[in-house]
């Protein structure tokens, strides 16, 4: 697929909301419910990016994904000071 990026971002920003969800649906092949233009500009330049570019190796979308089990801050009570296992006090 031979695609100007640029010139189709740009085209992006001057859609409606109505016209990026037909646009996202066009790319994606799926509807979205999603009605926040900068995020839907964002998501449908990263798939043409992503079309026109090559798409993320396996190794860099697994490290790009959340954590399985969210990390549980820890707090500590030292001389009346409440302290986070980060070390920042509150």
């Amino acid at each position: 697929m031979d695609l100007n990026v640029g010139k189709e971002v740009a085209a992006l920003q001057r859609m409606t909301v109505k016209e990026l969800r037909a646009r996202y649906a066009e790319v994606f092949g799926e509807e979205t419910p999603a009605r926040n233009k900068v995020w839907l500009v964002k998501r449908i330049a990263w798939r043409l990016q992503a079309l026109a570019e090559g798409d993320l190796s396996q190794r860099a979308r697994q490290r790009a994904a959340p954590p399985s089990r969210p990390a549980t801050p820890t707090c500590t009570c030292h001389r009346g000071h409440l302290q986070l296992i980060y070390g920042h006090k509150s």
